[in-house]
């Protein structure tokens, strides 16, 4: 996208759509162009040149302080929104993108197809574009920056047009492309024709390194910006759509799609992503979690049912992508009419899952025993469905409740105490059981405790301990 600056802001309408404009960068004391508008640069404005420059040039140009941490945001989003093309979706520097398509473009119809529908979207979204499509990402970057952009053919007839193409297509440094210039190496093809041994000795490794990797004998990692999954299936619609029936009509089949590829690998879904691609260019994305594998597409849409109600559809969606972001391995499930533990477990996971739709995954949850002498620290919270590893260790009687300890006055003889302002008498007490400190990040705790079990006289049971000559409630027994 060679004017990248400025068309994000055309297409969000915060500059004019007609007239020279230029965005302005000041750097030490010095203002200078740094993107301009395809009218401006008619007029003779270029990136680099000074603001007093283009203003003596071009009287009428309108400017606006450049936000290039807002450019790269945009641009990740756009990047974004691509993965509706291809799951392998990378920010190509500061005003690019690159997708793996390996064995996509069959699915749109043929390379030529797909670039067409790409450039439709990319004209609806009012941004300036050049692509291309090549064996690997050296040349469909050269062929798109410096050549005449859209398929290339496959190698080796690629390089007949890659080899007329100036030598900065190579993506080289500015300095060694102007030190190759000076030499009469003006193009690629005039490099691949000297001695591969010269050229290392003259420029080092690098200039040899992007040559193959132009020509596909070496490869060129790409990293995307999230982790495609293998499971996943794709909607594109012929109009968009806007209302919550549409929208889980699409969803529905999604699911189905999506469960029948995991129940041909045998596996169920753990976490689910829905992406929702909107026309102007915002992408949407929901997740949901199940506590035990599944791939029941009923089940798997009632836990999405109060998510979607978060979708904001503006114009319209006209793509959605189903991923499962984890699965686990999961056999067939008993359906008969035995009673069996698989099913138990399921029908329990299903309605956990619900809980954790409708009250938060971090609200739903259990306990899991720790070998730990401080009694609010001898538990941790685990998943509903996880299964247990600590044995529950041996030790007196604990209370179902705990709370924060607090404070209570204490009578002289040790008939009675006061708590929250009332006086509880005491009808029976067993104890002391101590539990001392612990080795703690900074050493063994100073003090310990003195825990009693103490029954008022109207007979309910509490937690106390003595520490430091001070008392405390600390639980309640049933």
């Amino acid at each position: 996208m060679p004017r990248w600056p400025t068309d994000r802001l055309k297409a969000r309408q915060r500059s004019p759509a007609t007239g020279p404009f230029a965005l302005v960068a000041t750097a030490a004391n010095t203002a200078r162009i740094s993107a301009a508008n395809l009218v401006a640069q008619k007029m003779g404005v270029a990136t680099g040149m000074t603001l007093a420059d283009a203003m003596a040039l071009v009287p009428t140009l309108i400017t606006a302080p450049a936000d290039p941490d807002g450019d790269m945001a945009a641009l990740q989003r756009l990047a974004d929104w691509c993965g509706r093309y291809s799951p392998w979706v990378a920010v190509d520097g500061e005003d690019g993108l690159i997708l793996d398509v390996s064995g996509v473009p069959h699915l749109f119809g043929g390379e030529m197809a797909m670039l067409d529908q790409m450039a439709q979207a990319f004209r609806r979204l009012q941004l300036g574009h050049r692509m291309a499509i090549a064996d690997t990402p050296a040349a469909a970057w050269a062929w798109a920056r410096h050549g005449e952009g859209g398929p290339l053919p496959g190698r080796p007839a690629a390089l007949d047009f890659l080899h007329p193409l100036p030598v900065k297509a190579l993506r080289i440094p500015e300095q060694i492309a102007e030190t190759l210039h000076g030499l009469g190496l003006k193009t690629i093809g005039d490099l691949a024709n000297r001695p591969r041994a010269t050229l290392v000795q003259r420029f080092g490794p690098h200039l040899i390194e992007r040559l193959d990797r132009l020509a596909g004998r070496q490869d060129e990692p790409i990293s995307p910006r999230r982790q495609p999954s293998p499971w996943r299936s794709h909607a594109s619609l012929p109009e968009p759509v806007i209302t919550r029936e549409a929208i889980d009509a699409v969803l529905g089949q999604l699911l189905a799609a999506l469960c029948l590829l995991l129940e041909h690998e045998q596996r169920g879904a753990r976490q689910l992503a829905l992406h929702a691609y909107r026309v102007d260019g915002d992408v949407q994305s929901l997740q949901i979690g199940t506590s035990y594998p599944s791939r029941k597409p009923q089940h798997l849409a009632r836990l999405f049912r109060q998510p979607l109600d978060g979708l904001m559809p503006g114009f319209g969606f006209e793509a959605f992508i189903l991923e499962a972001v984890s699965a686990d391995p999961f056999s067939a499930e008993q359906t008969g009419l035995d009673a069996c533990d698989e099913t138990g477990v399921s029908n329990q996971a299903q309605f956990i899952d619900r809980l954790q739709a409708r009250l938060g995954a971090g609200n739903v949850f259990r306990f899991e025993p720790l070998s730990r002498h401080t009694p609010e620290e001898s538990v941790a919270r685990l998943p509903p469905m996880a299964r247990s590893s600590n044995p529950m260790p041996e030790l007196e009687p604990r209370p179902l409740r705990l709370i924060q300890p607090e404070g209570i006055e204490m009578a002289q003889d040790g008939t009675a105490f006061t708590w929250r302002r009332l006086r509880r008498g005491i009808a029976q007490t067993i104890g002391p059981e101590r539990i001392r400190g612990e080795w703690m990040h900074d050493g063994m705790a100073p003090t310990h405790r003195d825990y009693f079990q103490v029954e008022d006289v109207v007979g309910r049971r509490y937690w106390l301990y003595r520490s430091a000559q001070k008392w405390f409630v600390h639980g309640f027994f049933a």
